[in-house]
C-alpha cells in the first residue's frame, strides 16, 4: 500500500509491503527532499510498533493525509508470515 501525505507545499510518501524472499515487512519513506529510506521488520509487532510511531511523528510534525491509500497488486505475503 501507498500512502501520501502533504504538509505546506511539501509531500512524502510511505510505501508498506511483505518481502517474500526475506519473509519481512518492509516500509519504504520517501521524505519531503525525494530521498527514499527502507526499513525492514522480522514480526508483525515490530512493523506495527513502528508504523504506529511513524503516523505519530506525522501528526506532531503536521503532517496530513492526502486521500485514501493507493493498493499495490504485489508485496502480499505468499503464506502466513511470522508475528
Amino acid at each position: 500500500m501507498i500512502w501520501f501525505y502533504t504538509r505546506d507545499q511539501q509531500s512524502l510518501t510511505l510505501e508498506t509491503r511483505y518481502d517474500n524472499d526475506t519473509s519481512e515487512y518492509v516500509a519504504v519513506v520517501v521524505n519531503a527532499n525525494g530521498q527514499p529510506e527502507t526499513k525492514r521488520f522480522t514480526t508483525l509487532d515490530e512493523f506495527r510498533a513502528w508504523l504506529l510511531s511513524f503516523e505519530n511523528d506525522l501528526m506532531s510534525e503536521q503532517w496530513t493525509s492526502d486521500g485514501p491509500p493507493h493498493f499495490l497488486a504485489d508485496g502480499w505475503p505468499h503464506r502466513t508470515p511470522r508475528r
